[in-house]
């Protein structure tokens, strides 16, 4: 790292800050301002912003590693969240937007009765707040501290500190709109690191022709082989890890977004937009750089401390600062993000309902910038805990599981209560705990592990909801005039109000299937052309084209 390196990276980290000293008086004038930019974002920079959120600096050394330990097609681990995204696209982005919350757990309050949904509300906002923030916040700061071992030779405690320092003043001064304004340019620099650094590998490596001739053939398959292990993990992805995840219906950071769209049409079109990007464009410049990087680095059993070692060794001075501060971008987005978020949890769904209601926003955005700190405090400590970056990733949707397919029913079912989640929540810590802790389950597959949690969590939650009592029926109906999710699982609520139209959920399934085709093709096609095998490229992409045309004639744009 030369002074131009360093000159660039300064530039970056000054305008992050000079964002949040400028949105500092705007957020503090309101919750509405401090969490959600006073719900006014157009289409293109609420999807920024998730797509900001969800790319980290560990998301192209994950992928690095994916490639470099099994191929192309381990990235079903993640690209099977196609199906869960589309399901946010089509079913959910506009009754979130509709109902008008803060945060996903502000839900429990308009959708179940009693005290257990008070219970649960404010056990949800701290579970979130302090355990799965927390895990994930952990995932990008220990990647950042690898890339800054490779760059800088710094410490694993050097780098939490110094990379998390400028993040975490802006998103206290800033709130979310330093979040979602430094997440637009963010996103632009990460983005633009990554293909630079992609062309540069590919070079070095001698170009696409000599990689795929270089490597195993099994390296550049899209899918896995019939039979095998990586055939049934394959199958646990697509038939269990998206539907599963505790994110099913959208996931706090997506619903943050969608809730703060300027309306539902906003809304929907943001979450489009952020699916597309996230799977069909950003995959294919790290796939790419993991690919050359095994030729270049063969030998090397580190494989994701490879991708920022390509940068020290193949960027000249000037490009190598515009990496670090790609990575930096990369880093920051998703951190102040997940900041943001767990101190909208831990104010509005357990602060200012339970300990102090009725103080006003003065004090609420006080507590809110001070939970920030308490939290990154505790981040640090587990930060400096973990080794491996698929590893955390893996036991997050473990740790998740089980918990999904209750967040889609709350939906569309009227018989889902307050205790249902809670059940779900427990039995699936639990589950995941005893199969992660015990010797008995340590040679079993992730995909059998996965099943496991799922199916006995699954059984819980289900007996719990039959054994229970139902929310008030008047609770329901207001709920459902408020959200009109639609559905045939509203029968008894339905019955006794006046015709509230279709609901979302009219058609919504046949736009679900076309928009999971059209996307799937997109990214197959785009990366099948992107790395030379033309054929079956355009065969995607025709299938894509079709099924885009589908989606036209069913899906209400406007």
């Amino acid at each position: 790292m030369q002074g131009a390196d360093w000159l660039i990276v300064g530039a970056y980290m000054a305008a992050s800050l000079a964002i949040g000293l400028y949105f500092t008086r705007r957020a503090s004038s309101g919750l509405g301002e401090f969490f959600l930019s006073g719900r006014n974002l157009p289409w293109w920079l609420a999807g920024t912003s998730m797509a900001a959120a969800s790319f980290s600096s560990d998301t192209p050394l994950y992928v690095t590693g994916l490639v470099r330990e099994h191929g192309i097609y381990e990235n079903w681990q993640w690209w099977c969240f196609v199906f869960s995204g589309m399901l946010s696209v089509f079913f959910f982005a506009r009754l979130w937007r509709r109902l008008g919350v803060v945060t996903d757990v502000e839900l429990i309050s308009l959708r179940y009765s009693g005290k257990e949904a008070s219970v649960l509300r404010g056990f949800k906002a701290l579970y979130f707040s302090f355990a799965i923030h927390t895990i994930i916040k952990a995932q990008v700061i220990l990647a950042m501290s690898k890339i800054m071992d490779v760059v800088l030779g710094w410490g694993k405690w050097e780098s939490i500190i110094i990379s998390s320092g400028v993040t975490i003043i802006y998103t206290m001064l800033s709130g979310y709109w330093g979040v979602v304004l430094t997440d637009f340019f963010q996103f632009i620099i990460a983005m633009t690191g990554a293909v630079v650094l992609a062309v540069a590998a590919e070079g070095r490596a001698g170009g696409l022709s000599h990689i795929k001739a270089v490597l195993p053939a099994r390296v550049l398959d899209f899918f896995p082989g019939a039979g095998g292990a990586a055939f049934m993990a394959f199958l646990g992805y697509i038939s269990l890890s998206w539907w599963s995840k505790y994110s099913s219906d959208g996931g706090g950071v997506i619903v943050q977004r969608m809730a703060s769209s300027r309306d539902e049409r906003q809304s929907f079109l943001a979450t489009l937009y952020f699916n597309v990007v996230t799977f069909a464009v950003r995959t294919w410049p790290w796939i790419i750089a993991a690919l050359a990087s095994m030729v270049l680095y063969p030998a090397i059993s580190d494989n994701e401390g490879v991708y920022p070692r390509m940068m020290m060794d193949l960027l000249p001075v000037g490009l190598r600062g515009l990496m670090l501060a790609s990575f930096f971008a990369a880093f920051m987005s998703t951190l102040s993000t997940y900041l943001n978020l767990s101190s909208a949890y831990f104010v509005n769904d357990f602060y200012a309902p339970f300990v102090k209601p009725g103080a006003g926003d003065r004090h609420y955005i006080k507590v809110a910038r001070i939970i920030v700190l308490v939290l990154s405090a505790v981040t640090a400590v587990i930060t400096a805990n973990v080794s491996s970056i698929i590893g955390v990733f893996k036991f997050l949707i473990a740790f998740g599981s089980g918990t999904g397919l209750v967040y889609i029913m709350r939906w569309f079912w009227w018989r889902i209560n307050a205790w249902s989640e809670i059940s779900a929540v427990v039995a699936s810590s639990l589950s995941a705990a005893v199969i992660y802790s015990s010797r008995t389950f340590a040679h079993t597959p992730y995909y059998l592990r996965l099943s496991l949690i799922i199916g006995s969590s699954t059984a819980v939650w289900v007996a719990v909801t039959l054994l229970t009592r139902p929310v008030a029926m008047e609770k329901l109906r207001e709920f459902y005039m408020k959200a009109n999710p639609g559905g045939p699982g509203w029968g008894p609520v339905k019955a006794g109000l006046y015709h509230t139209g279709p609901g979302v959920f009219s058609g919504a399934f046949a736009q679900w299937v076309y928009g999971c085709v059209f996307l799937v093709a997109l990214t197959m096609g785009l990366g099948k052309v992107v790395l030379g095998f033309y054929m079956p490229g355009f065969l995607w992409l025709a299938a894509a084209s079709a099924a885009g045309l589908q989606l036209l004639k069913k899906a209400s744009f406007a």
